[in-house]
C-alpha cells in the first residue's frame, strides 16, 4: 500500500499545488498522441502509473483555481475530499444496513437535515449519482402516481405528459426517453423575460393536453437554471398543480442551498409545497462529484416506486429492515457518498455554507454592477442567482450573428491561453459569455481580471476581424 500513498502524496503536495493554468490542455486529437493510452496483456512496473497519474492531473481542468468559472461546481472541499478517499477506502456499498451500517446512519441524518431545509416535516429521501437521476426518480414518482400499473404493465396505450420550462435542464429529456413518456411528451413551457416558467402558459399547456386525450402527470419547475440562474415560481405552479392533481417536482440541483441562507432564501421561498426535491451536493456545497439526494415529501412513496424484489439473498428480514436504503433506489451498487457530505457538513456547519453563497451573492452583485458601468460590455438576463450571462460589444455595429461569433472565440482564445475558464450559451435568442460563481475562495481581483481579459481579448479580436 505505501508505494501508492507515496504517489497520493505527490500528487496532492506537489503536482495540485504547483502554480499552473486553469486549463492547459492542447485539442483531443493532439492529446491523443502525446499520451500512452495502451493497454496490453502484461502489466507495468508502478513509475509507468506514476506517470499516468501525473499527466492525468497537469491535463485535466484545475476546477479548484479561482480562474474557474466554467461550471456548477468548484473549489477543493478537503473535508469532503478526506471523506471521498475513505470512501474508496473502505469501498462500501448501500444497499442494505449490513454492509454500510455507518454510512447509511449518515445518509438518513442528512436526508433529515435536507428535508427540514426543504420543509418537507416527514418527508423522505435517497441519495443517487447525480442531478439528472434525481430529476428522473422525480419524474418516476410522479407516474407511480398517475398509474401505479405502469410499474408492471407498462403504458398500455396511455400518452403521459410532463411539463418544464424552456430554460430547464436536458435531463428532462434523458428522462422522458429512459422512462417510456417519450421526448415529444415533455413539454417546453414559454417562460417570462426573467427565465421564469409562466404559470398561466403551464395551464393553457396542461389544458391542450387535456383535450387531446393525455394524461398530464409531472411539472418540473427549476430553482436555478443553467444559464440564467432564475428560479420558478413555486406558489403559483403549486396552484396549477393542486387543480390538477399533477406531481410537483423542484430540480434544485443548482438553486437549492440557498436556503441556507436567511438572507437569499426567499428565492426558494415555498419549496414545502413540491412533491419532490432534487438537490446536488457536488455543485455549490462543492462535495466531490458524484453526490446528489432525491428528497420526497410522502413517506413510502420511494419503496412503492423502486423497489423491484431482491429475494431473499439481499434483503433480509431482521432488526434491521427499516434501514435498508436499497429499496427506495432504482441502483443495488450505490456508493457511500454520504460520508464525504456529511463530513463536509460537520465540519462547515449550516452557518458556513450560508456564509458561503451571501459571501457568492455579494460578489455576483458586484460583477453585474462592473458589467453595467462598462461601456463595452452588456448583461444579457437578470442575475438572482450566481449566474452572470452577458457579452463584449465592440464600438462597431455587428449583426447578432457576429456577436454570438465574437464571444464564443472570446471564451476559446482564454481556454486555450490557460487563463479564465469561462463558456458561452443563448438566452432567448441572443448569445453570451456565462461566468459562474461556485467558488469561495474567489475575490473581487478575480472578477476585475476576468473582466479586463475579456474586454482586451474582445478588442483583438475585433481589430483582426
Amino acid at each position: 500500500m505505501q508505494p501508492y500513498l507515496d504517489i497520493l502524496n505527490k500528487a496532492v503536495t506537489d503536482w495540485m499545488a504547483q502554480p499552473r493554468p486553469v486549463n492547459q490542455a492542447p485539442s483531443a486529437p493532439q492529446l491523443e498522441q502525446q499520451l500512452d493510452l495502451s493497454l496490453g496483456q502484461q502489466g507495468v512496473d508502478l513509475s509507468e502509473l506514476e506517470a499516468a497519474v501525473k499527466a492525468y492531473l497537469h491535463y485535466n481542468p484545475a476546477s479548484h483555481k479561482p480562474e474557474y468559472f466554467k461550471l456548477l461546481y468548484s473549489v477543493q472541499n478537503k473535508p469532503a475530499l478526506l471523506g471521498d478517499w475513505i470512501t474508496s477506502l473502505s469501498n462500501a456499498t448501500m444497499h442494505t444496513y449490513q454492509v454500510g451500517p455507518v454510512a447509511t446512519l449518515m445518509e438518513l441524518e442528512l436526508i433529515r437535515q435536507w428535508n427540514a431545509l426543504v420543509g418537507f416535516d416527514n418527508g423522505e429521501g435517497v441519495m443517487v449519482s447525480g442531478g439528472s437521476q434525481a430529476n428522473m426518480i422525480g419524474m418516476m414518482l410522479a407516474r407511480h402516481r398517475a398509474c401505479p400499473e405502469f410499474k408492471t404493465k407498462g403504458a398500455q396505450g396511455r400518452t403521459l405528459v410532463a411539463y418544464v420550462s424552456d430554460q430547464a435542464h436536458y435531463s428532462g429529456l434523458k428522462a422522458a426517453n429512459v422512462l417510456g413518456i417519450g421526448t415529444d411528451n415533455l413539454i417546453a413551457v414559454a417562460t417570462d423575460d426573467d427565465g421564469r416558467m409562466c404559470p398561466q402558459a403551464l395551464e393553457q399547456a396542461i389544458e391542450q393536453s387535456l383535450a387531446q386525450g393525455h394524461t398530464p402527470f409531472f411539472i418540473g419547475l427549476t430553482a436555478g437554471t443553467t444559464v440564467t440562474g432564475a428560479f420558478d415560481p413555486v406558489a403559483a405552479c403549486s396552484e396549477v398543480a393542486r387543480k390538477h392533481n399533477i406531481w410537483l417536482h423542484i430540480d434544485g440541483d443548482w438553486g437549492a442551498p440557498i436556503l441556507f441562507s436567511e438572507k437569499h432564501r426567499h428565492l426558494l421561498a415555498d419549496s414545502q409545497l413540491a412533491d419532490s426535491v432534487a438537490w446536488d451536493a457536488h455543485k455549490l456545497m462543492n462535495v466531490p462529484i458524484t453526490a446528489a439526494v432525491i428528497l420526497v415529501k410522502e413517506q413510502g412513496a420511494l419503496k412503492a416506486c423502486c423497489a423491484g424484489g431482491g429475494g431473499e439473498y439481499l434483503f433480509h428480514e431482521d432488526e434491521n429492515a427499516a434501514y435498508n436504503l436499497g429499496e427506495r433506489s432504482i441502483q443495488c451498487g450505490r456508493r457511500a457518498d454520504a460520508l464525504k457530505v456529511w463530513l463536509s457538513w460537520k465540519a462547515i456547519g449550516n452557518q458556513g455554507f450560508a456564509d458561503k453563497i451571501d459571501f457568492l451573492q455579494q460578489l455576483k452583485s458586484d460583477c453585474v454592477a462592473a458589467i453595467e458601468q462598462h461601456p463595452s460590455l452588456r448583461m444579457l438576463a437578470g442575475a438572482p442567482y450566481l449566474n452572470v450571462l452577458f457579452r463584449y460589444e465592440p464600438e462597431q455595429l455587428m449583426t447578432e450573428e457576429q456577436l454570438r461569433e465574437l464571444n464564443i472565440n472570446i471564451c476559446k482564445t482564454m481556454m486555450h491561453s490557460g487563463g479564465a475558464y469561462v463558456d458561452y450559451a443563448r438566452y432567448k435568442g441572443r448569445s453570451g459569455i456565462r461566468l459562474i460563481l461556485a467558488n469561495g475562495d474567489a475575490q473581487p481581483g478575480d472578477i476585475q481580471h476576468l473582466l479586463a481579459r475579456v474586454v482586451r481579448v474582445g478588442e483583438e479580436l475585433s481589430r483582426t476581424d
